[in-house]
């Protein structure tokens, strides 16, 4: 068994890495996470795309294509549209399945939900 590499782009700390995502785990990861990874199915990791290993590979798979997640967007360019346009030409962009909001909103959404579970 093998890390599975994906198409998917793995986030990390710093937007101009460009790493993918393995998924699974491998031959020498434990399922407890005593040595190397934890295996699990929901296990991923990043990596670049020109690194490899003998515990690394694909699975070849036929289709009619669609399935896959898109790309996140380029955060530098909307950042650029934010400024530009504001909220709502980053709505606008971003398109109706997206939720654009103030950081003043997203901070006052907050408090109402921490308030709700403080209820329970």
């Amino acid at each position: 068994n093998v890390w599975e590499w994906c198409v998917d782009p793995f986030p990390t700390r710093n937007p101009e890495d460009k790493h993918v995502t393995l998924k699974g785990g491998s031959f020498i990861d434990s399922l407890d996470g005593k040595f190397n990874h934890k295996a699990t199915v929901v296990t991923r990791m990043g990596n670049t795309a020109d690194s490899g290993s003998y515990n690394t590979g694909f699975r070849c798979a036929a289709g009619i294509g669609g399935g896959g997640r898109k790309a996140p967007p380029d955060q530098a360019k909307l950042q650029e549209i934010a400024a530009e346009g504001g909220i709502e030409a980053l709505q606008e962009f971003l398109g109706d399945g997206a939720s654009v909001m103030k950081a003043s909103d997203l901070e006052k959404m907050q408090e109402q939900a921490k308030a709700a579970r403080e209820d329970l």
